[in-house]
């Protein structure tokens, strides 16, 4: 089966699992003890954190492992919020992952007021929305880096700047946008960042957060869970981050060229197409999400399963519970077309002959659609 959801989940690298094996057998002493094997783990550990930091351009000690992106993404709004002792307003992104809005959820019943934001038509949080829905006690804005589903990148540095003048907190979910982009500059600018490694070729179960200001607001105690660091997983975490940096400009590059062969396949279909991308340049080209006009997307996503293509209809958090996504309600998509989504996401070992395969299935899938059924697709 060709695979196309590597925004859900990637292989781990073989690089990251030969990483995973040898520390598993050479470093598994708990990195608290004090006897040499203890130290030598210890000092594993802190060299992981130590190349962490300087690919982020931050402190190691602003640097925290967690079990996942979703925890971080947790843990990050905890802690914000925790210091931050007057305000009791925060404003999130309709599209955030479930781990956000679940907790923005949560902090309803604590007595937060939450306001949502919805996209503009580029997929994008309007900046003088945000600015408008700023009050006098707004603790926290949250804001993804890159969205998981259609690929657009938000407009960081405008938004840290709004929030600087405002005194708030910044929360950027970097889950799709880390290995990907560099965030060296943009670290800097907020005060909690969240990472997962299963996105970029390393072991599940592993996170990154980073804290700005993490000296000062007690995070020591959010995470305690009996302090023994799973080192193997983390040295293959920074391994993957490695191999991802240093291919990332060709990476790129090769993804652009894949999304233009992609859609010069589907062109016989075009006029039936959906797709919803930024077309200012603010995306990145390995997450494609579209629909195709009259057909639902979980069809689509279980035909191109029957025949050896894995995509998605969207967040593999939303699609288990047959749910629109969250990006398609920030969008205000009405349902009936949202249910037309899917969406397809390429990677390392995505190919061009990949791409033409599955556009010429589409292509073929639909036309045949059309036919036999004897409905007329919407154009």
């Amino acid at each position: 089966m060709k695979y196309f959801d590597y925004a859900a989940t990637t292989p781990m690298s073989d690089v990251a699992l030969e990483t995973y094996t040898t520390v598993s057998r050479r470093y598994f002493a708990n990195t608290n003890s004090l006897h040499d094997l203890g130290s030598n783990a210890s000092q594993l550990l802190e060299q992981c954190k130590f190349h962490l930091a300087k690919l982020m351009n931050c402190k190691s000690d602003q640097l925290f492992f967690t079990k996942g992106g979703s925890e971080a993404n947790i843990l990050g709004v905890q802690t914000l919020l925790k210091n931050h002792l007057v305000g009791k307003h925060v404003i999130v992104s309709m599209a955030e992952h479930n781990s956000i809005i679940q907790t923005c959820e949560y902090l309803k019943q604590l007595g937060y007021d939450i306001s949502y934001l919805e996209f503009n038509s580029t997929g994008q949080v309007d900046l003088l929305e945000l600015e408008s829905y700023i009050r006098e006690d707004t603790a926290l804005v949250i804001v993804q880096h890159v969205n998981g589903e259609i690929g657009t990148i938000q407009p960081i540095e405008e938004i840290a700047n709004l929030c600087r003048q405002h005194h708030i907190f910044l929360h950027m979910d970097s889950v799709q946008s880390f290995g990907r982009m560099d965030l060296s500059q943009v670290t800097p600018l907020v005060d909690s960042i969240s990472v997962s490694s299963h996105k970029i070729y390393g072991p599940k179960g592993m996170g990154l957060l980073y804290l700005k200001d993490a000296q000062n607001n007690g995070v020591e105690a959010l995470l305690l869970r009996g302090n023994t660091m799973d080192l193997a997983s983390i040295a293959s975490f920074v391994t993957a981050v490695y191999e991802m940096i240093e291919q990332m400009a060709s990476e790129m590059k090769r993804m652009n060229e894949l999304r233009k062969i992609f859609f010069h396949h589907l062109v016989e279909i075009s006029d039936l197409l959906t797709v919803y991308e930024n077309l200012n340049g603010n995306q990145i080209p390995s997450i494609i999400g579209m629909g195709i006009h009259g057909i639902e997307g979980q069809w689509v996503m279980l035909e191109c399963n029957r025949n050896g293509f894995a995509i998605s209809t969207g967040s593999a958090c939303d699609v288990k519970y047959n749910k629109i996504t969250n990006t398609l309600k920030a969008l205000s998509i009405p349902p009936e077309k949202a249910r037309e989504f899917f969406r397809i996401s390429i990677g390392k070992d995505t190919s061009e002959e990949d791409m033409i395969e599955l556009a010429q299935f589409l292509v073929k899938m639909t036309l045949d659609f059309k036919t036999e059924s004897g409905i007329e697709i919407r154009r």
